[in-house]
């Protein structure tokens, strides 16, 4: 056995148990459950705010496009299970902390405030949660010390 499979988690020291993509579908979990629709409805809502308020303040439609793009990918890509999407919510994350601090002291802040703590504890629920884990990096924590084989240290009791 690798190291790497013995190894648990950084911070809670739980391991992960990686399976295929068409067991993770298979499996009741695998499928996006309420709060996942409701992240895939939100990074929708901004792809069309962000479009509908840069053409509005007469951006041209390839600028308006560009703003828009990341938030509508990652939105697509949560909704169709494609593990990329993860990686696009990291990077939209990151896009509107630089917004944000590019664009202190001026106009907009609340909205970019907003947009900035909820892509962030969106990105902290997909990479953490046990249920985006399974579907978008297929793998699960194994919780059960009787599942963790003959490396498991049961501690002495």
């Amino acid at each position: 056995m690798t190291d790497k499979k013995k190894r648990g988690d950084f911070y809670s020291g739980i391991p992960w148990v990686s399976v295929s993509p068409e067991q993770a579908r298979a499996h009741p979990k695998g499928a996006l459950g309420p709060l996942l629709w409701v992240i895939v409805a939100y990074f929708i809502a901004i792809a069309v705010l962000r479009l509908t308020l840069s053409l509005y303040y007469g951006a041209g439609p390839i600028i308006a496009l560009f703003n828009c793009i990341f938030p509508f990918l990652v939105g697509l890509g949560l909704a169709f299970r494609s593990p990329w999407a993860v990686i696009f919510a990291a990077i939209s994350a990151g896009l509107t902390v630089f917004a944000l601090v590019r664009g202190l002291g001026g106009d907009g802040n609340l909205i970019t405030l907003f947009e900035t703590l909820a892509n962030v504890g969106i990105l902290f629920y997909l990479v953490d949660a046990d249920r985006p884990n399974l579907i978008y990096r297929h793998r699960y924590r194994k919780y059960s010390v009787a599942d963790a084989g003959p490396d498991a240290d049961a501690g002495d009791a």
